[in-house]
C-alpha cells in the first residue's frame, strides 16, 4: 500500500502589499480636507499649541506644496523608525494621554499620518525634541507603494540625522511664527514640519472656504466673550498671495455672529439622564436653570454624560437686521447656512461629519415639517455636543474617521439632544405672540349671520327681497358649515388613524404571519397526508381551527380602528359612555402592556347618543400622552383613572387622570394651543384636535383641572348635547 504524501501542514503569514498603506491615505480619508484636519489632530496629540498650515503656489497637481508645521514636543530617531513608521501602533492606546499637557489624545488607530498620502505624492517630515541636539528628517514618496509587485516591507524609507536646519532659530519655526504674528514665541528649539509635495488635487477659492470652515470648526467653540481658547490652541493658515488679502497668517477663529443669537440653552447631562440646562431667551440679559431627568422610553440612557450648547437665529428680516454688525442679511444667512448643524466633539475636538453643511443628522428638518410652528430647523442652529473618550466609551468612531458607530448609545445620545432641542423649543414658543385657543370658542361658532340679519330687520325692515336673501345665504352658509365640519371630521379621524399606524401594523403582523404559516402547512399536508383519513382531518381541523382564531385577532383590530376610519359617520347611535372608553383603551392596548399602566375604568352604565369615533378620538389623544409621560415615573407607580358622572339631564363630566410628572404651572395656558408641545418629537396637535370635538360636536370644554384622582394630568370632559 502506497504512502499518502498529499496532505501536509504547516504555518504562514500574512505580507501585505506596499499598496496597502495607499489605501490607508487615500480610501479611509474621505477628503482633502479631512486629510489636513488630521495632520493638525496628530500636532495637538504632540503638545502643540499652535500649528501653521502654509500653501505654497502653484496649486495644480503634481505641483506646489503645503506645509504643516507645529511646535509640539516631536519626535526623536528611536521615535520615527518604530512609532511612527509602524502602521496601526498602539501607543495612543497605551498612553491616552499627552506626555508634557496632559491632553486626551484624538489619535488611537495609528493611521492618521498616512492623510499626508491624500494631499501629495510626496512627504518630508522634519522633527526635533528640546532634549536632542540634532533634527530628524524623513523622506517618504508615496508613489512608491503604488507598485503591485512590492510587498510592504520592501520600500525603503529615507532617515537622516542632521545639525538643526529648520526646527531653530532663523528656521522655518521662527519663519512661520514671525508669519503667524508669533515673532516673541520662546524657544524653537522643538516641533515638527510636514512637507507634502506634488499636490494630488487643485486647490482654489472654494476648496480653501470649505478648509477654512472645517478647521474654524475643529476646536471646540468657545462662545464665552471673556475667554479665549484660541490660548490653548490655534490654528493660523498662510494661502499663496492670490487668495489672501494680508500679509500675515489668518487666525482661524469663528465671526462675531457667533456671539450673538436669539436663543441659547447650555448645560450638561449626566450619565443617568439628570440634566442641568440654563435657557436663555431673546432680549434677556440672564438665563433661567432647567433641572430635571431625561429618559429613554423609561430608562437611563446608555450612552454616557456630555455637554451641550446650542444657539438659535430666527431666519426672518426683521431678526436678523437686529444683529447689526458689518455684514448684511445675504452675508449673515450664507454664514449661518455653511456653519449650522449640531456639531460633535470627543475630548475637544470635532467628530466629522456632524454639523457639515448638509448634513441633517438629527433629522431636525423632518421635524419642523412635521410642525412649522414650534420645531427648530436644521439651518436655525449653531450647537456643540462635548464628549470624551472616557465617560462615553460605547460612542466609538468608524475606521474611516467619518462619524460614530451606529448603536444603541448612539440612538440614545440622539434622543437626548432632541429632548434638550424641545426644552428650549418649549420655552422659545411661549415668547411668541398667541392667538385666542380654538378650544374655548369652538372652531365654527362664529360662522353664523345672525348679527346681520338682525340689523337688516331693523334698518330696512321694508325690504322682503333683502331679508329673503340674507335668510337663504345664512341657510347656505350653515350648510357649509355642516359640510366642512364633515371634512373636518374625516381628516381628524385620519390623523388620529396615522397616530395609531404602528398599532396596525404591530397587531396585525403577528395574526397574519401566523395565518400564512399554517395555510402553507395545511398546504404541505394535501401533497403528504399523513396516516389514515381520520388523522389526516384532525391536522386540518388544527390547521383550520388555528386560522379561525387568527382571524378574530384580525377582525378584533379592525372593528377597534375603524371608527377612526375616513368614511362619512351615519347617525350618533345609543350606547353606554363606559362601552365607548372601553374601546378606546382596547385600541392601545398593546402601548398601556408595554408601559406598564394601571388602568381603572368605570364599572358603572351610562347611556348616551354619541358618534363612537369622535369621543374615542379624544380618549385616544389624551390615553397617548398620557402613557408617554407616564414613562417618566416608576414603573410600579402608573396609574390611569377614568370617572364618568352625569352631573343632570344633559349633561355629562368624564375625569380623566394619570399618576404621570403633571403639567408645568408655566404650561397649563399653552398645552391646547395648536403645535405646542413638549414631547420631542410631538405635533401638538392631540389636544387641539381633542379640544375641537368636544367644543365643535357636543357644545362642551375640555378643561386641564389642578387636582384629580391621580397626581399627575387630569382634564375633564364636559359634553352638553347628545347626551
Amino acid at each position: 500500500m502506497t504512502k499518502n504524501t498529499l496532505n501536509t501542514s504547516g504555518l504562514s503569514v500574512l505580507r501585505p502589499r506596499a499598496r496597502l498603506l495607499r489605501t490607508f491615505g487615500d480610501e479611509l480619508i474621505s477628503s482633502e480636507t479631512v486629510a489636513v484636519i488630521e495632520l493638525v489632530k496628530n500636532a495637538y496629540d504632540a503638545d502643540a499649541t499652535i500649528v501653521w498650515i502654509r500653501f505654497h503656489s502653484p496649486l495644480e497637481i503634481g505641483k506646489g506644496m503645503i506645509e504643516v508645521v507645529d511646535n509640539g514636543h516631536g519626535m526623536n530617531l528611536d521615535t520615527i523608525k518604530t512609532t511612527w513608521m509602524e502602521p496601526a501602533t498602539l501607543l495612543r492606546k497605551r498612553n491616552r494621554f499627552s506626555e508634557k499637557l496632559g491632553r486626551r489624545v484624538l489619535g488611537e488607530k495609528g493611521i492618521g499620518r498616512f492623510a499626508s498620502s491624500r494631499l501629495a505624492e510626496k512627504l518630508e517630515v522634519v522633527t526635533r525634541r528640546a532634549d536632542m541636539r540634532d533634527e530628524v528628517r524623513v523622506l517618504l514618496d508615496w508613489s512608491l507603494f503604488d507598485d503591485e509587485e512590492k510587498y510592504l516591507d520592501e520600500i525603503k524609507v529615507e532617515w537622516e540625522q542632521r545639525p538643526p536646519r529648520e526646527i531653530c532659530a532663523g528656521g522655518i519655526i521662527e519663519t512661520a511664527a514671525r508669519e503667524g504674528g508669533r515673532a516673541s514665541l520662546a524657544e524653537f528649539t522643538h516641533g515638527t514640519v510636514l512637507r507634502m509635495v506634488g499636490l494630488k488635487t487643485i486647490w482654489g477659492t472654494e476648496q480653501f472656504e470649505t478648509l477654512r470652515r472645517g478647521l474654524s470648526r475643529l476646536v471646540s467653540p468657545s462662545f464665552d466673550t471673556d475667554k479665549d481658547s484660541s490660548k490653548d490652541f490655534e490654528i493660523l493658515l498662510k494661502l499663496p498671495e492670490e487668495y489672501r488679502d494680508q500679509d500675515s497668517a489668518e487666525a482661524i477663529r469663528p465671526p462675531e455672529i457667533i456671539k450673538k443669537p436669539h436663543y441659547v440653552i447650555k448645560g450638561q447631562i449626566a450619565a443617568d439622564g439628570k440634566y442641568t440646562l440654563n435657557v436663555r431667551l431673546k432680549g434677556e440679559q440672564a438665563g433661567k436653570d432647567k433641572t430635571g431627568v431625561f429618559t429613554i422610553d423609561g430608562k437611563a440612557p446608555v450612552c454616557g454624560g456630555f455637554g451641550i450648547e446650542v444657539r438659535v437665529w430666527n431666519r426672518d428680516r426683521e431678526s436678523l437686521s437686529e444683529l447689526g454688525g458689518d455684514w448684511n442679511l445675504a452675508q449673515i444667512r450664507e454664514y449661518l447656512d455653511s456653519q449650522s448643524g449640531m456639531s460633535v466633539y470627543r475630548d475637544g475636538f470635532r467628530v466629522l461629519p456632524y454639523g457639515e453643511p448638509h448634513n441633517d443628522w438629527l433629522r431636525l428638518d423632518l421635524r419642523r415639517i412635521q410642525n412649522p410652528t414650534m420645531r427648530l430647523s436644521n439651518n436655525m442652529i449653531i450647537g456643540s455636543v462635548s464628549l470624551s473618550s472616557q465617560n462615553n466609551p460605547q460612542l466609538r468612531d468608524q475606521s474611516n474617521r467619518e462619524g460614530i458607530i451606529e448603536g444603541a448609545a448612539f440612538d440614545n445620545l440622539k434622543s437626548l439632544i432632541i429632548q434638550v432641542l424641545a426644552l428650549l423649543e418649549t420655552e422659545r414658543h411661549k415668547q411668541r405672540p398667541r392667538k385666542k385657543r380654538v378650544a374655548e370658542r369652538g372652531l365654527f361658532l362664529e360662522f353664523d349671520l345672525a348679527s346681520v340679519r338682525e340689523y337688516v330687520k331693523k334698518a330696512h325692515p321694508e325690504d322682503v327681497a333683502l331679508l329673503n336673501a340674507v335668510a337663504e345665504k345664512e341657510k347656505d352658509l350653515q350648510s357649509r358649515v355642516s359640510e366642512a365640519e364633515e371634512v373636518m371630521a374625516r381628516y381628524r379621524r385620519l390623523a388620529t388613524l396615522g397616530n395609531l399606524i404602528d398599532v396596525v401594523l404591530h397587531d396585525g403582523r403577528t395574526p397574519l404571519s401566523k395565518i400564512i404559516n399554517t395555510a402553507a402547512l395545511a398546504l404541505v399536508s394535501t401533497y403528504n397526508p399523513a396516516g389514515d383519513l381520520l388523522t389526516f382531518a384532525g391536522e386540518m381541523r388544527g390547521h383550520f381551527g388555528t386560522v379561525n382564531n387568527q382571524s378574530d385577532v384580525l377582525a378584533t383590530l379592525f372593528r377597534r380602528i375603524e371608527p377612526f376610519g375616513g368614511r362619512r359617520r351615519g347617525r350618533p347611535a345609543r350606547t353606554s359612555m363606559e362601552t365607548v372608553v372601553q374601546h378606546a383603551f382596547q385600541v392601545l392596548e398593546r402601548e398601556i402592556e408595554q408601559t406598564g399602566a394601571q388602568v381603572e375604568l368605570p364599572n358603572t352604565y351610562t347611556e348616551v347618543t354619541v358618534d363612537e369615533a369622535e369621543i374615542q378620538e379624544v380618549i385616544v389623544n389624551l390615553l397617548q400622552n398620557s402613557l408617554y409621560w407616564l414613562k417618566q415615573v416608576p414603573k410600579d407607580k402608573r396609574i390611569v383613572t377614568v370617572q364618568i358622572h352625569r352631573l343632570q339631564e344633559g349633561e355629562l363630566e368624564i375625569i380623566f387622570s394619570d399618576s404621570g410628572p403633571g403639567v408645568p404651572e408655566e404650561n397649563r395656558d399653552l398645552i391646547f394651543d395648536p403645535y405646542f408641545s413638549t414631547k420631542p418629537n410631538g405635533v401638538g396637535l392631540g389636544l387641539t384636535i381633542a379640544g375641537e370635538i368636544v367644543s365643535d360636536y357636543y357644545d362642551g370644554t375640555l378643561e386641564l383641572m389642578k387636582d384629580g384622582p391621580q397626581l399627575g394630568a387630569t382634564f375633564r370632559i364636559l359634553l352638553r348635547r347628545r347626551v
